[in-house]
């Protein structure tokens, strides 16, 4: 009868809608596989530069600092013409990799997890610090020291005093839902930093990868693509996304944790662990799934929010970047996009840009 066709059409769409994304979920799992050994031999290109009509030159093997960070899962290249760098926020390891891989590739963008109002305020602290550079030359090891051990103290104070103006910023941008989000999840996230941030510094001083990758495109010549959010979109996104019930199974989760009740975020420091301990296993690749995971089971809405509407940001900023009439300031490279994001968006990123 019609009922039963009807029903049986339905039963095989959802079939084949199953098996489709089952498909490209096994293609890019074959193309992180292959990742290693695509990055490693050079790659042959009949790809012309939009407009111009020269033949693409040929993708160059990589330095073995950065076949080393391709064989570890760090680094993927999804399309021909996109590298995709996964970091870690903590010590100098992802900064030099991503310097690294901008100066060799010489792309001709680079898209970036930062927000727009982020690159200007980054470029002026490059300037500064070479400004500086000669002054601080002359300083001796005490006062080094000193001016370490104030900032490592003055950490928490500045962010105590901050909380007011989130707050503000925070109602004002997404009513309660913002207000919640400024002050529970930003705040004590940057609270939390401030108190272990003079340890770190003194175990793996942190250089920022995002500063970085900035100062090595401005280098090359590169175009710098921010792709993120800025705080006020990502509190409206909040706002719009997060439901009562969101919030409220956060916070049973997140006292659950605090009680020892269920399992803490993986990418945690673990009790007695050192920091170059914690820095090494927040740069397996599977520490970051499992934080990616711990933040879908804790609360789906949030994870959307903060994880996968960003990944999709960043990926169809790399394939705008690949637009023919996308700027390229170049002039001396094979038209690669480099996009640098953190490790936790790494796979996401790269499945949007594999389907």
């Amino acid at each position: 009868d019609i009922n039963g066709t009807i029903g049986l059409l339905k039963v095989i769409r959802t079939h084949l809608i199953i098996v489709r994304r089952t498909m490209v979920t096994f293609a890019c799992t074959a193309r992180r596989w292959a990742m290693a050994f695509s990055l490693l031999a050079s790659a042959r290109s009949s790809l012309s530069h939009a407009g111009t009509g020269t033949p693409t030159p040929p993708a160059m093997t990589l330095p073995p600092r950065l076949r080393r960070t391709a064989s570890e899962g760090l680094l993927v290249r999804p399309r021909p013409d996109i590298y995709v760098l996964g970091t870690v926020h903590i010590g100098s390891e992802s900064a030099e990799e991503a310097s690294e891989l901008i100066e060799h590739l010489r792309p001709r963008a680079v898209v970036l997890e930062v927000a727009p109002s982020r690159v200007g305020r980054i470029r002026r602290e490059v300037e500064d610090r070479r400004s500086r550079s000669v002054d601080n030359d002359d300083d001796d090891d005490d006062d080094s020291k000193t001016m370490k051990s104030s900032s490592s103290l003055l950490g928490p104070i500045g962010v105590l005093r901050s909380l007011p103006t989130l707050a503000e910023r925070g109602w004002s941008t997404g009513g309660l839902s913002g207000l919640l989000f400024a002050t529970i999840i930003v705040w004590s996230s940057l609270l939390k930093r401030s108190t272990t941030k003079g340890e770190e510094e003194q175990t793996l001083p942190r250089r920022d990868e995002f500063a970085a990758a900035i100062e090595a495109a401005d280098a090359v010549g590169a175009s710098v693509v921010a792709a993120d959010w800025e705080f006020e979109e990502l509190l409206g996104a909040m706002a719009q996304s997060v439901s009562p019930w969101g919030w409220a199974s956060l916070g049973l989760a997140a006292s659950s944790e605090a009680l020892g009740l269920r399992e803490a975020d993986p990418l945690q420091r673990r009790k007695g662990e050192t920091v170059m301990e914690w820095a090494a296993r927040r740069r397996d690749t599977r520490t970051a799934n499992a934080s990616k995971q711990h933040g879908e089971t804790l609360s789906p809405e949030f994870s959307s929010v903060l994880v996968d509407m960003r990944d999709a940001r960043f990926a169809e900023s790399c394939l705008k970047s690949m637009e023919p009439d996308a700027d390229d300031r170049t002039g001396n490279g094979h038209g690669a996009t480099v996009c640098v994001v953190g490790l936790v968006h790494l796979d996401g990123v790269v499945k949007r840009l594999c389907q």
